[in-house]
């Protein structure tokens, strides 16, 4: 299906520009598609006075160097996302918002990932807490590998643009 949407999408630019005037596409382009995904509105966690400002190649503010290194990555492979998109989740019937690190938009497929980077996994309360998250996104029915990435970092284990590359090009290209 992907491919005939893109073969019509090339056709239409194919003629003159007053004729592609006249033709309504039946989907959007790739290129629409992001855009209208990206010029969603929504409002991300506030930062604390005491938080160190980061930001990325892009200009937004980040809580680590770490989400700087895979928000770049994610601009520089051309990957739609967003930074804290508000995510409503459910837990035993008590509806609360999460904030995900991203958001993430496979444009090949038109399906979002939710990126959580865990980069204290040495921390053991860090570790339990990151445990509970993990399950609350299972009985929300979001999985890892299935809508949900996941990278962790450790201080010996540091979070690298060519293991980011890699799985980007695994789920998101």
């Amino acid at each position: 299906m992907e491919k005939s949407q893109e073969a019509a999408h090339v056709l239409n630019k194919s003629f003159h520009p007053l004729r592609q005037e006249l033709i309504i596409p039946a989907t959007l382009s790739n290129e629409q598609y992001a855009d209208a995904w990206l010029s969603q509105k929504y409002k991300c966690k506030s930062f604390a006075a005491d938080v160190p400002i980061l930001l990325t190649s892009k200009g937004e503010r980040v809580r680590s160097k770490s989400e700087m290194l895979i928000a770049d990555t994610l601009a520089r492979m051309g990957v739609p996302y967003h930074y804290e998109y508000p995510v409503t989740l459910n837990d035993n019937g008590h509806t609360f918002t999460m904030y995900p690190d991203f958001l993430c938009l496979n444009l090949r497929t038109r399906q979002e990932f939710i990126w959580e980077h865990f980069g204290l996994m040495n921390d053991s309360v860090y570790s339990s807490k990151t445990v509970k998250k993990l399950r609350t996104y299972a009985q929300n029915g979001i999985y890892s590998g299935h809508n949900l990435i996941t990278t962790v970092e450790t201080p010996e284990l540091p979070l690298n643009t060519r293991y980011l590359e890699k799985i980007i090009t695994e789920y998101l290209k």
